[in-house]
């Protein structure tokens, strides 16, 4: 099922399963991450998105990542999460700043943010290091 409709950020190919072109996101993430965008006021380069179950563990993501299109542990009804390439670390703090005031969980990577909805399945706003 393919649940994407338009706004003016984000490409449908850049936020598809890089493996299998598939895009189901969870009811409501694409109006957050557009949201996101549209207070950032910057534009934001996607490095991941969707990710079919077997696509995500051919790539060696978490079997319980947030950014699958079909999750077994969390009924997400599709993706809510994105990872996002961070280009300095003005940027990076600047999203990590805008990210936690519109609830978003982050995840810190070396040359990326991973950003997430769980707080709409219930989980608590979480930040982490990879």
């Amino acid at each position: 099922m393919d649940n994407f409709f338009e706004n003016k950020f984000f490409k449908r190919e850049e936020l598809s399963c890089k493996g299998t072109g598939i895009l189901q996101l969870s009811p409501g993430f694409l109006g957050e991450l557009v949201w996101l965008r549209t207070v950032f006021d910057k534009p934001m380069v996607v490095t991941s998105c969707c990710r079919t179950p077997e696509h995500n563990k051919k790539i060696g993501g978490n079997p319980n990542s947030l950014h699958m299109t079909v999750n077994a542990r969390h009924n997400t009804g599709g993706t809510m999460a994105i990872d996002i390439l961070t280009k300095s670390d003005t940027y990076r703090e600047e999203l990590i700043r805008v990210a936690k005031e519109l609830g978003w969980s982050i995840g810190y990577g070396n040359s990326f943010l991973h950003l997430d909805r769980r707080i709409q399945i219930g989980l608590p706003q979480t930040f982490f290091e990879y």
